[in-house]
């Protein structure tokens, strides 16, 4: 006979960017198997007597508690938090090197009979990457310990105009890692913007590098560019496709941040919008992407997607495999909806699935408003 109870995941978690710690039963630590000649019916059929199992955490680590009948014993579930793999998919198009209001910088040229020729250049300390990138090489060293930070730009040419501008790398620059502000600072040092924006090419080749690293830590694309696509099979822009592959990375367990650069997105601003829901991780209220035109308002939104992936994710292991297989999720003894806005999601991700809190609720965990978070997950008979 096959019965079902449920099975609870009960998360009492410490406010920390730090992560947490889960220790997972032993067979020292399950209740006595019940005597087989005790409790059986007639028809042979299992004790149905609960079985609790309860861990004794350490005194900064959550705690793991189950209710199931013995048939349910074997699936052993267990929770877990672990340090995301976030891959910083930077735009380096030749664009970067105007101001942050998208204005043009020019400087006067040697020219025939005393005139002078006016050419664009880099607008230095006032481009959108020198701002950009300073706050980047700023917020990293703080958050270093919390998240695997990595880079990949977009392009990987040498030229705007060269045959090149639309190509992409298929690794990154930057492998994500732990206490890796340096390398990519040093890695941005040594890159300048130069190329097109060949958005779709860049977001399929960093799904398919992150999905290539099995590790078993959840996965994230933060995309952060200041414009349109440009490399679209001849034509001036490539939105469709590159919403496409942004879509088919979060069907591949990989969602994505994104991060608009400058006042001016040059009529970017639904094709931004459609990135960041199809992504998984719009940002509540309007726009849905984070828009960003200083480096402060940069540091914001780092510092807001850093809390979501590094603090509101929890991994749940084995189960579940599939949004079904999720009965609730409570805040303490409140229900939390399931909204991508301000309530939790499902996330499936290429080793591991789980639940992330959105907005209003991954805040009032991380203000200690919430303070125990329960996934209510149906028992596996085996």
């Amino acid at each position: 006979m096959r019965r079902n109870e449920f099975l609870r995941s009960a998360f009492i978690l410490a406010v920390a960017v730090s992560g947490c710690r889960f220790n997972k039963a032993t067979e020292g630590q399950l209740n006595p198997p019940p005597d087989p000649g005790d409790g059986l019916d007639a028809g042979g059929g299992p004790d149905l007597r609960p079985v609790d199992i309860n861990i004794t955490p350490m005194s900064d680590a959550p705690l793991f508690e189950a209710e199931a009948n013995v048939n349910c014993i074997e699936a052993h579930p267990q929770t877990k938090s672990l340090p995301p793999d976030v891959l910083i998919l930077l735009d380096r198009s030749g664009s970067m090197a105007q101001k942050i209001d998208g204005s043009t910088c020019y400087a006067t040229g040697a020219g025939g009979r005393g005139g002078g020729r006016m050419t664009t250049v880099d607008c230095g300390p006032d481009s959108k990457w020198t701002q950009m990138t300073k706050a980047l090489k700023d917020f990293l060293p703080v958050v270093e310990t919390t998240v695997n930070w990595g880079i990949m730009y977009f392009g990987s040419g040498t030229s705007n105009m060269g045959n090149d501008s639309c190509d992409v790398s298929t690794m990154a620059q930057v492998a994500p890692g732990t206490m890796n502000a340096s390398a990519i600072s040093m890695s941005i040092d040594a890159t300048m913007p130069a190329t097109s924006t060949p958005t779709t090419a860049a977001v399929t080749a960093a799904a398919k590098y992150l999905a290539g690293i099995d590790d078993g830590n959840p996965k994230f694309i933060l995309l952060a560019t200041d414009g349109l696509p440009t490399c679209g099979s001849g034509q001036g822009s490539d939105d469709a496709n590159a919403i496409a592959a942004v879509k088919a990375a979060k069907a591949m367990g990989i969602p994505t941040f994104v991060i608009g650069i400058g006042t001016s997105m040059g009529g970017g601003d639904a094709t931004l919008t459609s990135l960041a829901t199809e992504g998984g991780f719009p940002r509540a209220g309007t726009p849905s992407y984070y828009s960003v035109d200083s480096a402060t308002a940069l540091k914001d939104a780092f510092s807001t997607i850093t809390g979501m992936v590094g603090v509101c994710y929890f991994s749940v292991n084995p189960v579940p495999k599939t949004l079904g297989d999720i009965t609730d999720v409570k805040g303490d003894d409140k229900i939390i909806p399931q909204d991508g806005t301000d309530g939790w999601t499902f996330v499936t991700m290429p080793s591991s699935s789980g639940i992330q809190l959105n907005g209003k609720s991954c805040e009032d965990y991380k203000s200690g408003n919430i303070k125990t978070v329960l996934v209510d997950l149906p028992c596996i008979v085996l």
